[in-house]
């Protein structure tokens, strides 16, 4: 096979590929850019196409942010959200997978300058900021506030967990990320990521899990109900 058949040139491809191929170029160009620098004809010159092309499939670049967001972050969510309609175990196990697919993907370069763009520039723009919230920032804490609820519904989690997990872990998660995409060739004393992440869902879990009872409190506790049923 020759080097032209194994590798055909973009405007041979399949019309359907087109489309990803320009989510991936506008994930680049608004990560490096921002929102307000970002032009059509950049993405259309990154991914390899006219800006004709980018017209065929978004109307304008809000409708193009949309469709970024909906093909890297959200769709990261329904794999998480499956495996937490599936889980059977506790709900510490639960959040522990969900963290490390969302630390897993929020050190992506790419998604650490998406959420640094969220936090420098969408409040100039309400309707994309609306989206986002709804799309991404809502999605991530129902699921969250799912398993902080299953927990304290079994009996492993303090009641403030549905108030905390859903909030905290995402900010944390982001910050800890964005601090290590900005400065982590300065900071030679920090923790390997891996370890930074373990550390994260340590602090959570420990501050959110209910404290077991005392033996004796809890032998006092079965001595009362048994009395107060003999009664």
């Amino acid at each position: 096979m020759s080097a032209a058949t194994a590798h055909p040139p973009r405007f041979l491809r399949r019309p359907e590929a087109r489309p990803d191929e320009l989510l991936a170029a506008a994930l680049a160009v608004f990560g490096e850019r921002g929102f307000r620098q970002t032009t059509l004809e950049e993405v259309a010159a990154r991914a390899g196409v006219s800006k004709g092309t980018v017209y065929l499939y978004f109307a304008s670049k809000d409708d193009l942010f949309r469709a970024v967001v909906e093909h890297t972050v959200v769709a990261l969510l329904e794999p998480a959200e499956a495996m937490a309609r599936a889980h059977a175990g506790s709900a510490s196990e639960l959040l522990t997978n969900v963290v490390h697919r969302l630390w897993a993907a929020m050190a992506q370069p790419d998604m650490v300058r998406l959420s640094r763009l969220v936090q420098a520039e969408l409040t100039q723009f309400p309707e994309v900021r609306r989206f986002f919230f709804e799309n991404v920032i809502q999605r991530h804490r129902r699921l969250l506030h799912g398993i902080a609820a299953r927990g304290v519904t079994s009996g492993e989690f303090r009641p403030e967990a549905t108030t905390i997990i859903p909030r905290m872990v995402p900010a944390l998660v982001m910050q800890l990320n964005q601090f290590r995409f900005l400065f982590g060739d300065l900071d030679t004393a920090a923790p390997a990521p891996e370890k930074l992440r373990d550390a994260l869902l340590l602090m959570v879990l420990e501050g959110v899990r209910k404290p077991m009872a005392r033996p004796r409190a809890r032998a006092a506790a079965a001595g009362r109900r048994r009395t107060k049923r003999g009664s």
